[in-house]
């Protein structure tokens, strides 16, 4: 009887044993989901944040660009406004006429 009562004892250890292992195998699972998840939020709340920084960015840079091109056109506009004064006050033949469109009106076109 001592044998099959020593059986009996190795089987309820046993047992024991494997309601122990599963139990903490239960626990770590749960923890390792619980901190995916937590990764998984950290990391999309730093994309998004990426994400927004990167449209700002580009916002800010849109728009010193359009503050240069309007500098730009400002000047192009100035400078001809000039010339055409400049010649609108002289009476040139049409050498002449010729001679300040190619400097002064089609010069800037040439540059850019």
């Amino acid at each position: 009887m001592s044998t099959q009562n020593d059986y009996t004892d190795t089987l309820k250890r046993i047992k024991g044993i494997e309601e122990q292992s599963s139990a903490e195998l239960e626990q770590t699972k749960k923890s390792l989901e619980d901190e995916l998840r937590r990764l998984e939020e950290e990391y999309a709340k730093s994309i998004e944040a990426a994400r927004e920084k990167a449209e700002k960015d580009q916002a800010s840079q849109v728009e010193v660009a359009r503050i240069a091109a309007q500098l730009d056109a400002n000047q192009v506009l100035a400078s001809a406004q000039k010339g055409s004064s400049e010649i609108a006050s002289k009476k040139l033949d049409h050498k002449d006429l010729k001679k300040l469109i190619d400097d002064v009106v089609l010069a800037e076109f040439r540059e850019g």
